[in-house]
């Protein structure tokens, strides 16, 4: 007589009970560790791309890349001084009402905190790639931003998740007070925004960034809203990941 092995129907239901809760365990945690990475390379081209729109200045204008960055200018004509001329471009909005920066029902993005930020970039810039560049400026002084949408109306355009800032540092703009032991010597392109009176928030210790109070428009959904064209909650969280040596770290505020 010829013997038949095999699973009864209550191990086969276990087994899949069991895989079906690994599963469950394991693959959120994969799917957020590849949005990280995800996030950190576009990141890293967005910053790749306006480094070299600034060396290719330097070599047209005969001036170091960044060295006598005109803070005066309105944001459209900062943006055309600098950067348009060297980079791709395929779509150029005067006015951010123009849909250039577009989530959910309004025109703009959110910060860390889920505030909506609609002023803070009169003048963008849509890239071949799909990647969105928008200069702004705080009224009354002359303290640039650019912020960064890494994948365009792709997902969610928040900051620190998939929108950045760099700040495009000129030393003779800062007012005072401002943190001298923070301040970098050289001017340039840095990675975040910046504090009170124009510090780059790269200067800023990391732990002191994930503070909500600690510095303005820290890398935390705490931090304080502020308004006037300023960028939000999270404008300092490029810093934090430059300061990791490019990776989000658990303390991130992913």
């Amino acid at each position: 007589m010829n013997k038949r092995f095999g699973f009864t129907l209550a191990e086969v239901l276990i087994t899949l009970g069991i895989i079906g809760v690994v599963a469950a365990m394991t693959i959120p945690n994969l799917i957020t560790s590849a949005q990280k990475n995800a996030t950190v390379t576009g990141l890293r081209e967005a910053h790749s791309i306006l480094t070299q729109a600034l060396k290719m200045y330097a070599y047209d204008s005969g001036y170091d890349d960044g060295a006598d960055f005109d803070t005066t200018l309105t944001p459209q004509a900062f943006a055309e001084k600098y950067f348009k001329p060297y980079l791709k471009v395929a779509r150029e909005c005067t006015n951010v009402n123009q849909g250039c920066w577009k989530t959910d029902n309004f025109y703009g993005y959110y910060d860390l905190a889920g505030h909506k930020k609609t002023d803070t970039v009169p003048y963008s810039l849509v890239l071949n790639n799909g990647m969105i560049l928008g200069f702004g400026k705080i009224s009354g002084y002359n303290l640039f931003s650019i912020v960064v949408d890494i994948n365009g109306h792709n997902n969610r355009n928040v900051m620190g998740k998939d929108v950045f800032v760099f700040y495009p540092y000129n030393s003779s703009a800062m007012c005072r007070p401002y943190n001298e032991n923070a301040a970098p010597k050289n001017n340039g392109l840095y990675l975040g925004s910046f504090d009170d009176c124009g510090t780059p928030h790269i200067g800023f210790n990391r732990d002191d960034l994930l503070k909500p109070n600690k510095v303005l428009r820290a890398c935390s959904k705490f931090a304080p809203n502020d308004s006037g064209g300023r960028t939000g909650a999270g404008s300092a969280c490029a810093a934090v990941i430059f300061h990791d040596g490019w990776k989000i770290s658990k303390d991130y505020p992913w």
